[in-house]
């Protein structure tokens, strides 16, 4: 019996101490609503057909016809050990590449820079057999696409291997730091996600180096490839996003005043450009928390939009299925101000009032089970749950607030300021997350501020 007594009572305890409000009760004080009323439907087609592709450039306009740059500039020039030399890559000759053996290999490499009177071609051989071993024949413009590079080097004391990307236009490298990986014994792999940003971006040429245990540095490149470069229409419901997955994790929604709702979603793709998730008809909008592991990708956002909206609809492009989906759905505020709601005050949440309630009753079993019993451990338990009722009634701790000091909506760079301080104030600190704090100031108003504006 005493067993069975001692068991409720601890779940009691994990049940009570487990709740905890997530991001968007910390913002809006309020449940979450699950993604379980989301809808996601693919985008009907029109009378000629679903049409994904608004203009296809040229991929001549993408390649880039530069010359190669200066080989000298790739590892830092203060290390003089780390000065770099190529020697010209000039016709292949296999059967004699592969009677040069590894140990050999660096040693003759120095007699040939030594003697400039060898004249046979067959003598020299490449430094580095750099190709592409996958690439995709399609892009389009955001899109994180990847390219699979192979390099083949006849060298076995490698210290480093360093990529480049020279050359090109108006693109981004996702993972320009990513490390090769060694496949073989003399082969190396890696893959890089690249992304177009304009219909003027080129692609650029990819210099891999490699640097041997005595310094020596040598490197090739690798001309950019061909590829069809795709556009995709652009509409009022569009988000810019192109992945192999995207859905809606949780999203809120909020009066924000008279004429517009607030909204705030966590997102979270696949292989997908969140990082530039936009919704053409928000009035203001603002991205934060973004999160990637591997090809996985979450991000917090938020807008505002007119109250006349009742749906939340906009669509992205699913690139394993090659066609656009819909996203929706209803848009149910709550009906205060962001500004002068209370309930986002830790201290006046009903599970405060219930979590003291069940920690009170709980201590004073274990006490009534140490008097009947005379075991130590229960009040042990029992001096526990006191401390831990005690740490809940800890008053909420002062600060001081400079003065021109901006009170965010959610915390997070380009939140919408709605009040901003006149003089020095004393606050309540309700929360805090990262680089923000949030506060109650005296005239009831609360919202988020950076740490460095506080004292």
């Amino acid at each position: 019996m005493r067993v069975r007594i001692f068991i409720i009572m601890i779940s009691i305890v994990c049940s009570v101490s487990s709740i905890q409000a997530d991001i968007f009760t910390s913002l809006f004080g309020h449940k979450d609503k699950q993604k379980s009323d989301v809808q996601i439907q693919e985008e009907p087609a029109s009378k000629e057909g679903t049409i994904v592709e608004e203009e296809v450039i040229s991929a001549d306009e993408y390649m880039d016809s530069t010359d190669e740059p200066d080989e000298d500039q790739l590892f830092d020039q203060a290390n003089q050990k780390d000065t770099f030399s190529q020697d010209s890559a000039i016709d292949e000759a296999p059967e004699v590449e592969k009677a040069i053996s590894t140990d050999e290999y660096d040693t003759q490499e120095d007699d040939l820079e030594e003697d400039s009177s060898l004249d046979d071609p067959f003598i020299k051989v490449k430094n580095i057999l750099l190709s592409y071993s996958d690439k995709p024949d399609k892009i389009y413009l955001l899109q994180h696409f990847p390219i699979h590079l192979k390099a083949i080097i006849p060298q076995t004391n490698i210290k480093a291997i360093q990529t480049d990307f020279i050359g090109g236009k108006d693109y981004k490298v996702i993972n320009p730091d990513r490390p090769w990986e060694k496949t073989g014994e003399n082969s190396y792999e890696n893959t890089f996600y690249l992304k177009l940003l304009t219909k003027q971006a080129k692609l650029p040429n990819i210099k891999v180096s490699k640097q041997s245990q005595s310094g020596k540095v040598q490197s090739e490149v690798l001309k950019a490839f061909n590829a069809k470069i795709v556009s995709l229409r652009q509409d009022n419901l569009f988000c810019k996003i192109l992945a192999n997955s995207l859905d809606v994790h949780k999203h809120q929604e909020r009066k924000y005043d008279e004429q517009s709702n607030i909204i705030v979603l966590e997102l979270n793709a696949t292989n997908g450009n969140l990082e530039d998730f936009h919704i053409p008809f928000a009035s203001r909008e603002g991205i934060d928390d973004i999160k990637t592991k591997g090809l996985n990708q979450k991000i917090y956002y938020f807008c505002i939009v007119p109250n006349s909206k009742k749906i939340f609809k906009f669509k992205y492009f699913n690139l394993l299925r090659n066609r656009f989906e819909i996203i929706s759905f209803d848009i149910k505020p709550i009906d205060t101000t962001i500004s002068t709601h209370t309930n986002l005050n830790p201290q006046k949440n009903k599970y405060i009032i219930y979590k003291m309630i069940a920690l009170g009753i709980l201590a004073l079993l274990f006490l009534i089970l140490y008097f009947k019993t005379k075991k130590i451990y229960y009040i042990a338990l029992a001096l526990v749950t006191i401390v831990f009722l005690f740490y809940t009634q800890v008053p909420i701790r002062k600060v001081t607030i400079r003065a021109n000091v901006p009170l965010r909506i959610l915390p997070m760079q380009n939140s919408t300021i709605f009040f901003r301080t006149n003089k020095p104030l004393t606050a309540d600190i309700l929360l805090k997350k990262e680089r923000y704090t949030k506060v109650l100031l005296p005239n009831k108003k609360i919202g988020w501020i950076k740490n460095e504006d506080l004292r």
